[in-house]
């Protein structure tokens, strides 16, 4: 049943349209959420955090070395500045912190408002956009090396050298399964934090897939503690 399940609440997440925006509770230090994959076949690209029944985001991830998986709920542990954990080799510090770039938190702010130039948001280039904006993201977290021809890498430094500096809203959400570190992730913050909103049809779609889920986690639970 679960199986059937997921790609239900893949369906319903990837209609929803980044651009549309509404106020809504950040995600919380000791909340539960799940990850939906998406659009993208480096091992990154788009994925969907689930928080609750009507709030979700699409994120990207900023660590390879760290593990993700769109079955178990994971821990949000903390939310900073820094993903946790990272090797000197990958842009850590003594304290294995790897802070943010700015050039991140550029795309990442474009990506979210539905602004990000030259991204295909619902074409059929979707999933090559998804793979260059998450192998940018990689390159200014030290991830993977630098290639200055990614359209997204020329457009942050250019965003850069005209201004844009800081994180802004940005921050990750560092990540946890039982007890070890997971993927981190990127969100927003504050009175920024966008929610997907999707069309009352698609909403109807989304609720209904959601509570499908939770209905089956409560009866697999049930059927749990009876054995």
């Amino acid at each position: 049943m679960l199986s059937l399940i997921r790609p239900l609440l893949l369906l319903c997440l990837t209609i929803i349209a980044v651009a549309s925006t509404a106020n809504a509770a950040p995600v919380a230090v000791g909340d539960d959420i799940n990850v939906l994959n998406g659009p993208g076949t480096t091992g990154g690209g788009e994925f969907t955090i689930v928080v609750d029944d009507t709030t979700s985001f699409i994120s990207f991830c900023l660590q390879q070395t760290e593990y993700i998986n769109f079955v178990n709920d994971f821990n949000v542990d903390s939310i900073s500045t820094y993903a946790v954990s990272d090797p000197a080799s990958r842009g850590g510090d003594a304290d294995g912190k790897d802070y943010l770039s700015e050039r991140t938190a550029y795309l990442y702010t474009q990506f979210r408002e539905g602004t990000l130039l030259g991204y295909d948001y619902g074409g059929v280039n979707r999933w090559v956009s998804a793979n260059y904006l998450q192998n940018a993201i990689w390159m200014f977290e030290q991830e993977i090396a630098m290639n200055g021809s990614n359209p997204f890498v020329i457009l942050a430094n250019n965003a850069v050298s005209s201004g844009w500096s800081g994180l802004g809203n940005v921050r990750v959400l560092n990540l946890s399964l039982n007890g070890v570190e997971a993927q981190d992730q990127l969100m927003l913050v504050e009175g920024r934090q966008i929610t997907e909103v999707p069309e009352p049809a698609s909403l109807l779609l989304f609720g209904g897939g959601l509570s499908l889920a939770s209905a089956v986690r409560r009866r697999s639970r049930r059927r749990s503690a009876n054995q």
